[in-house]
């Protein structure tokens, strides 16, 4: 993505100045079990976003760019999945000791999360987004497939499978922006592929180098986080401007 220096500054200042509204908050799964996550309003109303961490990490990675997302005008939730930060209980208190059942959860934890996120008032639940990192990746793209008001992804470092890729290539109104770093061999090239199934003209693929995985990119590519918000100014539009009328 071709840097923006002087926009990619004022965000990081006003980041880095503003407090953003947020609050704790608790998901409910469709099974009962309460996902915790962080919820940050935007006090004039606009588009919301959701962020979906990798599996070596918690919520707490994407702080930095829910701030900055919130100072820009979204609504952003951050969730815990199973077994990670503040979603340790019950049957889920330890994501390696049963990845695979907690990852045939994810699919239904991600509709509650984004059922939560469109009933705030804040939120024009016609206009949403997600960033996935990592595990995330298949998330963020399945939760398009399942859910037409998610009108943009941001996917950093993340496998994919033929459904996902058949999807993509399919979607022709998804702006997708990929990032990810070389030496991550398996993710660059399924970001990269999955970018380039994708028929939208202003989708794009971002490549670092010894950069990192996913989210943890951001620690050694500082304006990564900026070019997110950015691109999120540009395909998802605050306050319903530039958005389709169907969904203003």
């Amino acid at each position: 993505m071709k840097p923006f220096p002087i926009l990619s500054v004022v965000i990081l200042l006003f980041a880095a100045a503003a407090h953003a509204d947020e609050r704790q908050v608790s998901v409910t799964a469709a099974d009962g079990f309460a996902l915790q996550g962080t919820y940050s309003s935007a006090a004039k109303g606009g588009p919301g976003i959701l962020l979906l961490h990798q599996c070596n990490a918690d919520r707490r990675i994407y702080d930095q760019l829910a701030t900055m997302l919130n100072v820009a005008g979204y609504n952003v939730l951050t969730i815990d999945w199973r077994g990670f930060g503040g979603s340790k209980a019950g049957a889920f208190t330890d994501y390696s000791a049963q990845p695979q059942k907690i990852q045939e959860l994810m699919p239904g934890d991600v509709d509650a999360a984004l059922t939560f996120l469109s009933a705030q008032p804040t939120v024009i639940n016609r206009a949403l987004g997600v960033v996935g990192g990592s595990c995330g990746v298949h998330q963020a793209i399945q939760a398009n497939r399942r859910h037409p008001e998610i009108r943009t992804l941001v996917l950093l470092s993340g496998r994919t499978d033929a459904q996902d890729e058949a999807h993509i290539k399919s979607a022709a109104t998804l702006p997708i922006f990929g990032a990810a770093s070389e030496e991550d061999t398996e993710a660059a090239a399924s970001i990269k592929r999955i970018v380039g199934l994708s028929t939208h003209s202003d989708s794009r693929v971002e490549m670092f180098k010894n950069a990192g995985h996913a989210a943890s990119m951001f620690a050694k590519q500082p304006d990564l986080e900026a070019d997110i918000v950015i691109w999120f100014r540009a395909n998802l539009p605050v306050a319903g401007y530039g958005l389709p009328p169907a969904i203003r």
